[in-house]
């Protein structure tokens, strides 16, 4: 590709009247395409990002339907979600409580993610939506089991949360000199350090659900709580999460190929699945969220709004599901 360029170097060069160095006439050369790369850099990235933007228009065009009802079905679980928290927090007994904090958060979490998802989808990316869609699945798992086991299973929860963060300081300290950054103070480490041996009582295989399921992998957790049927997904999604080989073709950017290709940007096709699996997952984390003690009788919360909520919530995930494979279908 340079090899005119690199001639032309080496005959400057000898103009000299010494042979050049290999590394100088490389250096020589860089300089010159390093100056045009500069030169010619705004110009290639409006180039860049006027395709980009073309593509996402054509792509929310052609599935118009299904991104209307996915963004109506998020922000009607945000809707919902704040509704359920104005409500509890003006009971005292709940202001603190654990679990619902728990659930809150979680439910917090699952609107963000969504809200990423969606934005993979319409930039033409679903196979990235569906790695992303792997946090919710576990987000979904996590909740049932602590909905499962009561407050004790959010309190310990929480305390894993620490333990985390404690370990996350420790590794801090490890790389910080290496990477060049300041990091925790001795006090600090001794804190957290002390905070993890508190919780976990010195046991390295700690983990905030084994005391109340028996397991603490997600592959059991998940059976705990009946939705091992989506194992399948989840491998599925964990591949394009980690460095994995596989071939082109097995991913969604590419159902509507004709031929073998390498994949290295946007497609529009393929969005059906990891759209649905959204609209479920997220529609499940809402509903624990705003269920959260419906089964305890001195409850004080008062579910009507719930209820109303989750049979909108429930119609959006079948109309979600039903317009992108109506698109799909048509192709």
């Amino acid at each position: 590709m340079f090899e005119e360029l690199l001639d032309l170097v080496e005959a400057k060069l000898c103009e000299n009247g010494e042979a050049p160095s290999y590394e100088s006439i490389i250096s020589f050369a860089s300089d010159i395409l390093i100056k045009d790369t500069k030169e010619q850099e705004e110009k290639n990235v409006q180039r860049v990002v006027s395709d980009h933007d073309a593509f996402i228009e054509r792509n929310r065009e052609r599935w118009t339907i299904g991104f209307r009802k996915l963004h109506a079905l998020r922000e009607t679980c945000l809707q919902a979600g704040m509704n359920f928290q104005e409500q509890f927090l003006r009971i005292p007994k709940y202001e603190t409580d654990e679990l619902i904090g728990v659930f809150l958060r979680q439910h917090a979490h699952a609107c963000r993610i969504s809200g990423e998802i969606i934005h993979l989808l319409e930039g033409g990316y679903p196979d990235a939506a569906l790695a992303r869609w792997r946090t919710l699945y576990e987000i979904v798992v996590t909740c049932l089991v602590i909905k499962k086991c009561g407050k004790e299973a959010a309190i310990d929860y929480i305390k894993h949360g620490m333990v985390k963060t404690a370990e996350g300081i420790e590794e801090h300290r490890k790389t910080s000199e290496a990477m060049g950054q300041s990091t925790f103070t001795d006090e600090d480490a001794e804190y957290y350090s002390n905070l993890k041996e508190e919780i976990t009582n010195g046991k390295s295989n700690w983990h905030w659900a084994r005391a109340h399921t028996g397991f603490a992998k997600l592959e059991k957790l998940r059976e705990y709580v009946e939705l091992d049927k989506w194992s399948h997904n989840y491998k599925l999604a964990s591949r394009n999460v980690h460095s994995d080989y596989f071939e082109m073709a097995s991913l969604y950017a590419m159902n509507e190929a004709k031929q073998d290709m390498l994949v290295c940007g946007q497609s529009n096709s393929g969005l059906t699945e990891p759209a649905h699996f959204v609209a479920i997952s997220l529609a499940q984390i809402t509903s624990i969220f705003l269920t959260a003690y419906i089964e305890d009788e001195n409850s004080d919360l008062d579910y009507k709004d719930s209820l109303l909520f989750l049979k909108i919530i429930d119609n959006y995930v079948n109309e979600v599901g039903e317009a992108f494979l109506n698109v799909e279908r048509s192709m």
